[in-house]
């Protein structure tokens, strides 16, 4: 595997070996005596490179190999930074291609300066190097290559679900549900249920158990996080939400306002909430003002790391504080084995003795029993007792006298060891994003590749793949926590315990990585600061910012008030920028330095006028390859391609912009959304050109008859959505697609609806994962022909005339892999036989009111879809959905009381093209509202699992 080009402990050593040769070459002309000290620096750091890899390799330095290590470390940025600045000024070397006089006097003068800087830097790698004799080095073998792309250990689930939620929970759920639920007499007033322990031992585990099982017992419910740092407007926010609140979102709201909406959402409630992980009472305070007494028997559930204040939230209510243990013996050795292999009892005899010693020094705590058990299970020779061995000696180094915190840091400083040099760079990273922050897998790739972490891997493996492997490494050792899947199965996003990330900003300080600046304090060290992190809420910020130098920063995050945004033209290096700017719009902020940065690689702005943003001359940004833009709608923008970089890879632009001239972008990967209109229909056309292209948002508001030509010519397509919001496309224009690409994953058509299930056409889809359809008449076979998909993991299908009378028959074994499940039609009219849909989690049902009623009982046999949680029936009042496709079923929540009329509803032109009409008759009852939902309660008795049910009525 080639070497990462950055990393936390090397720092840019391998690109500046790089560098360093170029410069020597003839056509940067340089003065003779610099050629010299430039050969002379590129040996001397070569030397150094090996011994920081060397370095990089152990556990731990002592003061005066971390010294000598840092200084090569900065003395490389800084050489890097020098080379960079003049290869971009004067990277032809040439005087004969610069016009004019002064550009010509201009370029003896650069050379003279770098001569100057080049002088100055070989001083201080002399006098680096001149101190590395007086250091005795350990001779530490280089660590093996890894192999190809690692995928997502698939019992990575199972053991969330089975070692966090069942090993050893049992008894301390039944426990708290007890308390919870045991009144004396007419006692119904609010019970809280405090739970403490320290970090890892499992408060949020067994908060979430007793969540799950006593929910449907309540009218509502919530589950919010606090955090050290608490955002009370977010929590109370969340809260608001959670106990079906309405609010305006582009409405500024205080605590008072808030704290009035969830109460009135609660009043005659019964009611169960969980506030997790308090660090401060103040919190609580304010919080514990939610919680009306309503004499309804509501319950709180409160999880905390500090007795005091789990004493303070059962204080003013009938309440419990329980303390939560460690694991027993027992169930410490069923999830260590359960970990490495897969079974409690496929530990080989000879290693019992050691697993029983290394269990005594997890002291039960099911985070740092994971956490070794990962190591171990990571290791290609996982029953060798020399590896178990090696890892018990390294368990033992000052494990016992250190208090309960640093005994857990020393644990995960064993897992973080562990990892090759590539990988804790990657998850040093993680330490950039704040305190419970939701981290997108995608957009964590895109930043590693930016900041240089990531390199081809034997030249078979592109970036994108190394990079998905690293991450999908963290996850199997259980350094980060899956968040949420997305649509088609796939890790969406990741999520950091607050006690990892602890440890990463640590590790961060020491490497002088990241510098985080918060409204507490400041991490930065002796050194420049390399990659900045901001977080900075409403409250009034320290002036270490203001007083930082900037110059040579790579990295740049901002989450916060646009006030805290520094002028951009203090930076000149960075390679990354992201900035969320929140409670401002940014209108005022002066974005035309962006085009300076040259060495920006990625650029993500939130909560900035992207019309300022995206009009400046982003073209010179020659490195550029990932640019995300979000920004509140004002007037539409038609931007030229002409204005971005042609190297850009993904583009994730405002959905108010039309893009023209896109066929340019040869190199694209991701496009969301590509807008067009009558006055840019040529962007169909340029889609044609972007081969490289494997997601693809379209909004189309005309047709063109380039499109099917078009997508043709996409035959790394992996991933397209096409989206009109004001009219659908003609029947069956997606059976021109021919052929359609074979990696195709995802397909959202619904606005492009088909006559009849295509059945030769959409069975060459055969990795497809996620597919919402629409058609106009469904047959009585063509639910199996949609089975023949059988890597489905989500479909939505509507149904827009005609479908069989007798009902949609799910045949016993058909789709074998879908997860979730929506349909849409006039009535509920689902048939399931043994069998069918084995892993269906989600249903979700759209029909009408007054549907034909064939048959007195419907969605028959849903007891067989035995996986069955969630069962979710909207019913609409009139005839005519709401444009789903366009707001999404997230937002459906708040469009209960919109319609379509009648009269806006054509239906013999939407429909037209068929022959397949349902016969009109004076005779066909129909289903009324409480028939309907009578229908559907009772259909769902049958059920054995007790799925959870919502029922709303759209009007």
């Amino acid at each position: 595997m080639e070497g990462v080009m950055v990393s936390a402990s090397t720092g840019v050593m391998t690109s500046l070996l790089k560098k360093l040769t170029t410069l020597l070459e003839k056509k940067q002309r340089l003065i003779s005596d610099v050629k010299k000290d430039v050969a002379s620096l590129r040996d001397e750091m070569t030397s150094m490179g090996a011994l920081l890899a060397r370095l990089s390799d152990m556990e731990e330095l002592d003061a005066q190999h971390r010294d000598w290590r840092d200084k090569v470390r900065e003395l490389a940025f800084d050489m890097e930074d020098c080379i960079d600045v003049f290869l971009h000024k004067h990277g032809d070397g040439d005087a004969r291609s610069s016009s004019g006089l002064m550009p010509r006097l201009k370029i003896p003068m650069a050379r003279y300066r770098i001569a100057s800087l080049i002088k100055q830097l070989s001083t201080r790698a002399v006098e680096i190097s001149s101190s590395r004799d007086r250091y005795r080095l350990l001779d530490v073998p280089a660590s093996a290559a890894a192999g190809g792309v690692v995928p997502v250990d698939p019992r990575i689930q199972a053991i969330y679900a089975e070692a966090t939620g069942l090993v050893g929970i049992d008894g301390p759920r039944e426990k708290i549900i007890e308390w919870l639920t045991t009144k004396e007499g007419a006692d119904r007033q609010v019970r809280v249920v405090s739970m403490v322990g320290f970090g890892g031992v499992g408060k949020t585990t067994l908060a979430n158990q007793v969540y799950s099982k006593m929910k449907d017992q309540f009218e509502s419910t919530a589950f919010v996080s606090v955090s050290r740092k608490p955002n009370i407007i977010k929590i109370l926010s969340d809260l608001v939400m959670a106990t079906r609140g309405r609010m305006d979102p582009a409405e500024k709201h205080d605590a008072r306002q808030l704290v009035d909406v969830v109460r009135a959402n609660l009043k005659d409630k019964r009611y169960l909430v969980v506030i997790d992980d308090i660090w401060a009472e103040e919190a609580w305070n304010t919080i514990k003002c939610c919680f009306l007494e309503n004499n309804c028997g509501s319950c709180v559930i409160t999880t905390t790391r500090s007795e005091d204040i789990a004493n303070a939230c059962r204080s003013g209510f009938d309440g419990y504080v329980y303390k939560i243990k460690p694991l027993t013996d027992l169930d410490s050795m069923r999830l260590f084995h359960r970990r490495i292999f897969h079974s409690e009892d496929a530990c080989p005899e000879q290693l019992k003795s050691v697993c029983g010693d290394i269990l005594k020094k997890c002291g039960g705590v099911p985070l740092a029993i994971l956490t070794i058990a990962s190591i171990l299970a990571s290791h290609e020779e996982v029953k060798s007792m020399e590896v178990w061995e090696r890892l018990k000696r390294c368990l033992g180094f000052h494990l016992e006298k250190t208090p309960a915190f640093e005994w857990m840091r020393h644990v995960l400083n064993l897992g973080y060891n562990d990892l090759s040099l590539d990988l804790k760079t990657c998850m040093l990273y993680l330490g950039i994003f704040p305190e419970d922050s939701e981290i997108r897998k995608n957009d964590l790739m895109r930043r590693w590749i930016a900041e240089g972490f990531i390199t081809r891997r034997h030249h078979c493996l592109g970036q994108d793949e190394v990079a998905e492997s690293y991450f999908n490494e963290l996850v199997n050792r259980n350094m980060i926590q899956i968040a949420r899947f997305d649509d088609c199965g796939e890790v969406l996003s990741c999520r950091l315990h607050d006690l990892m990330l602890d440890f990463i900003i640590l590790k961060s300080t020491e490497e002088n990585f990241i510098t985080v600046i918060n409204d507490d304090h400041c991490t930065q060290g002796p050194w420049e600061a390399r990659r900045l992190s901001v977080h900075i809420r409403d409250s009034e910020c320290n002036d270490v910012l203001s007083n930082m130098g900037l110059t040579q920063v790579r990295s740049f995050n901002l989450w916060g008030p646009a006030q805290w945004l520094p002028p951009l033209s203090k930076f000149q290096l960075l390679r990354a920028l992201n900035l969320e700017i929140y409670n401002s719009k940014g209108e005022h902020y002066n974005t035309s330095c962006i085009c300076s940065l040259f060495q920006l690689r990625y650029l993500r702005t939130r909560g900035i006028r992207s019309k300022k943003l995206l009009t400046v001359q982003l073209h010179k940004l020659e490195h550029l390859q990932s640019l995300e833009v979000a920004c509140e709608a004002y007037d539409d923008l038609t931007l030229d391609a002409k204005l971005l970089p042609s190297t850009l890879w993904h583009l994730v632009v405002p959905r108010y912009v039309y893009l023209g001239g896109i066929g340019r972008m040869k190199t694209l990967r991701i496009l969301r959304p590509l807008k067009t209109n009558f006055t840019n229909m040529d962007s169909i056309e340029g889609l044609g050109e972007l081969t490289n292209l494997k997601e693809l948002e379209l909004e189309l508001a005309s047709t063109s008859r380039s499109l099917i030509p078009s997508l043709c010519k996409l035959v790394s397509l992996q991933s397209l959505v096409v989206i009109n919001p004001f009219f659908s496309l003609p029947d069956d224009i997606l059976t021109g697609w021919v052929p359609p690409p074979g990696d195709l994953r995802r397909l959202h058509v619904l606005d492009c609806p088909f006559s009849t299930v295509p059945s030769g056409w959409i069975t060459q889809l055969g990795k497809l994962r996620s597919l919402d359809i629409q058609v106009v008449s469904l047959p009585r076979d063509g639910a199996a022909a949609l089975s023949r998909l059988t890597s489905l993991v989500h479909l939505e299908l509507h149904v827009a005339e005609h479908a069989p009378e007798e009902g949609v028959v799910i045949h016993g074994a058909a789709f074998p892999n879908l997860v979730e499940f929506c349909f849409r039609y006039t009535v509920p009219c689902l048939v399931f036989e043994a069998g069918a849909m084995p892993r269906l989690r989600s249903l979700s049902i759209d029909c009408y009111e007054r549907g034909a009623r064939h048959a007195d009982a419907v969605l028959n046999g849903i007891e067989h879809l035995c996986g069955l949680l969630d069962f979710r029936l909207d019913i609409y009042e009139r005839d005519g959905f709401i444009p789903r496709v366009y707001f999404g079923r997230d937002h459906m929540k708040n469009l209960k009381c919109a319609f379509i009329p009648d009269s806006e509803l054509d239906t013999s032109e939407q429909f037209s093209g068929t022959d397949l009409e349902r016969p009109q008759s004076e005779e066909v009852r129909k289903w009324d509202r409480d028939s309907l939902m009578a229908a559907v309660a009772e259909a769902i008795k049958r059920h054995p699992g007790s799925p959870r049910i919502i029922m709303t009525v759209v009007s």
